[in-house]
């Protein structure tokens, strides 16, 4: 019989996870698991009632640097995925997987967490408040943690399910922190690496595996301290880590971008002398992605949707350009990936 993990009292198969920062591969579940059948705890991608979040077709994800999976740096959107997105994952991994699935919630106020956790309550294994993004949305108000600590009491008793918390640099913790939170129940911690940030109303999130290195250090000291319960996000994919790996000091690992490599095959991106983003390009549902085949063959295997075929070309097109087929999830991926890569207007047959 495989040995059976626990995680703020769930039983896990294995130590490793879905992270809910993750944009693309949640999009691929919704039709197929087989490609993350080894994940033994999925947490789902935030959401948040705070602000409104609608299904659009703004981009999600932007490689601003990679060498290779030791060395990239992504930006993702958070907050990217609607309440009813959510549902329909919980669902899904609920018929289709064994997994256990964690609701991500973000939200300065106790009754928005009560609500998002009534309309989650049968659907998920368990709570996770994300307090890096819940510090974003409240202002990054002073006395932070002392008003974080008051509300999550209350939601931890009375909450059915085991209630989680997500760290991140955005409002790093202190060892008393970690301590009132084992004092008023929290079942687990999570450690994220990731920066967040936002303008206006854009929200901004950096997955960097050098700021991953660096994090881990950092949190696993800690971790050490604290007798709750913990999981790292890990930048680095698994295969990379070695056996000593700070990382694996952690209860378990989750991981998001990092398991991008299952599903997409990046060429080389150098954008270190550019600004960060400001801002999230918004993909028409008429427009689609194409690349110059001629110059750039290996970005066919950029998208994760495989939208990039043969069968996908279209007409009156110059050049050797090659057109996303319907399989396009606008995602962007490819627009930061390939040099060539550009937005074409669309319009199908039968139109």
């Amino acid at each position: 019989m495989a040995k059976a993990y626990y995680f703020a009292g769930l039983p896990l198969r294995a130590r490793r996870g879905l992270s809910s920062d993750d944009v693309v591969l949640y999009k691929l579940l919704e039709s197929n698991t087989e490609k993350l059948d080894d994940i033994a705890i999925f947490f789902l991608p935030t959401v948040s009632s705070d602000i409104r979040v609608e299904e659009d077709s703004r981009a999600r994800i932007w490689v601003h640097q990679f060498n290779s999976w030791n060395d990239y740096m992504i930006m993702t959107r958070p907050l990217a995925f609607s309440l009813e997105e959510a549902e329909r994952l919980a669902q899904t991994l609920k018929l289709r997987s064994d997994a256990k699935v964690v609701a991500s919630f973000a939200s300065s106020r106790l009754s928005s967490l009560r609500a998002l956790a009534e309309r989650f309550a049968d659907k998920v294994d368990g709570f996770e408040i994300d307090l890096g993004l819940t510090y974003i949305l409240s202002g990054g108000r002073r006395g932070f943690e002392s008003y974080v600590i008051d509300m999550l009491e209350e939601f931890v008793s009375e909450s059915a399910r085991p209630v989680i918390v997500k760290l991140s640099p955005a409002a790093p913790p202190t060892q008393e922190f970690l301590r009132h939170l084992k004092t008023i129940g929290v079942g687990a911690v999570i450690f994220s690496p990731h920066v967040v940030y936002s303008l206006g109303n854009e929200f901004f999130r950096v997955h960097s595996t050098y700021l991953s290195k660096v994090y881990a250090l950092i949190w696993a000291k800690l971790a050490t301290t604290s007798d709750v319960p913990s999981a790292y996000i890990s930048d680095i994919p698994e295969h990379l880590l070695g056996d000593f790996a700070v990382e694996r000091s952690f209860d378990i690992i989750l991981y998001d971008t990092a398991l991008l490599h299952r599903v997409a095959s990046f060429p080389q991106v150098k954008r270190l002398g550019d600004e960060f983003l400001v801002r999230w390009s918004s993909i028409h549902e008429r427009m689609r992605p194409a690349f110059n085949l001629r110059e750039e063959p290996p970005c066919v295997d950029v998208c994760p949707f495989r939208a990039f075929t043969r069968e996908g070309e279209a007409t009156g097109i110059t050049g050797d350009f090659l057109v996303a087929s319907e399989k396009c999830d606008r995602c962007g991926l490819c627009l930061s990936c390939c040099k060539s890569a550009r937005l074409v207007a669309f319009i199908s047959p039968e139109e």
